[in-house]
């Protein structure tokens, strides 16, 4: 019988047969498994998805950074006002009371108000920046 078969067989009969046992074969060899990829395409798609994902992670991180690095910012401006407001209201009324004391009007003894200026010098020489001192002498 398997005689007649092969004399019965025309060729394109026989290229129908060899196809339909390749595709046996590979949906066989598919469902094992077995992947043929001689171009390695699916190894350059898998690369280039690991890249994405490492430059997504890198970018989250410098995301994460930056958030960080702001809420800082944020507090320490926040402290700043915080303590420029207060000493504004401690300036404000230590200047009221001084305006407002019993003895705002009367003149300071020299050798006190000598002494005072020398403190205010040596405290714009510590801070130069604070308001109401002079600009330091350039010594050259």
């Amino acid at each position: 019988m398997s005689g007649r078969l092969f004399r019965a067989l025309t060729p394109l009969g026989w290229l129908a047969a060899a196809l339909a046992v390749a595709a046996l074969l590979s949906a066989l060899g598919g469902g094992l498994g077995l992947r043929w990829d001689p171009l390695r395409l699916q190894a350059r798609r898998l690369e280039a998805t690991e890249q994405r994902l490492e430059q997504a992670r890198s970018q989250a991180a410098a995301r994460r950074l930056e958030a960080a690095a702001r809420g800082r910012q944020i507090e320490s401006l926040d402290a700043f006002h915080r303590n420029t407001l207060a000493v504004t209201e401690a300036t404000v009324a230590a200047e009221t009371k001084a305006r407002i004391a019993d003895d705002a009007e009367t003149p300071l003894d020299p050798a006190r108000a000598e002494r005072l200026r020398g403190h205010d010098r040596e405290l714009c020489r510590l801070s130069p920046a604070v308001a109401g001192c002079a600009a330091p002498a350039d010594p050259g």
